[in-house]
């Protein structure tokens, strides 16, 4: 699959805050906000997933690569000396059903360049795969 058009999207994204909704305290409610995410990126998610890209054994995966199992700048800085599109792909998954479990995933991951970074990985090796 072809990931340029969201590699160029997830770059111009690197540094960008994403907007949050705001709660109202003076109802008496307290609520968390949500990040409120473009249809851009919506749509990547659920390409992503659709697509043999997608690792659901993200974490069998990233283990055999000796990483962590968890979105921080540590993993994600080992996956991308890795080098290897099957460990960009796990941490892509991890990092996708990443925003299930802790709201601002997602966004977190857009502003530190992780999305772009291990895409990048990613259509340089399907690139390979299809030349061969």
């Amino acid at each position: 699959m072809n990931w340029q058009t969201e590699q160029k999207y997830f770059k111009k994204m690197i540094g960008r805050k994403v907007a949050w909704t705001i709660s109202r305290p003076e109802d008496g409610l307290i609520r968390a906000g949500y990040p409120l995410y473009d249809q851009e990126l919506l749509d990547f998610v659920r390409k992503f997933k659709q697509s043999r890209a997608y690792v659901p054994k993200y974490r069998k995966v990233l283990r055999h690569f000796h990483v962590h199992p968890k979105m921080t700048a540590v993993t994600v800085g080992q996956v991308i000396l890795i080098n290897n599109v099957q460990a960009a792909n796990a941490m892509l998954s991890l990092i996708i059903d990443g925003e299930d479990v802790q709201r601002g995933t997602w966004a977190a991951a857009m502003q530190a360049g992780y999305f772009y970074h291990l895409l990048e990985i990613t259509t340089k090796g399907e690139a390979i795969k299809e030349n061969e």
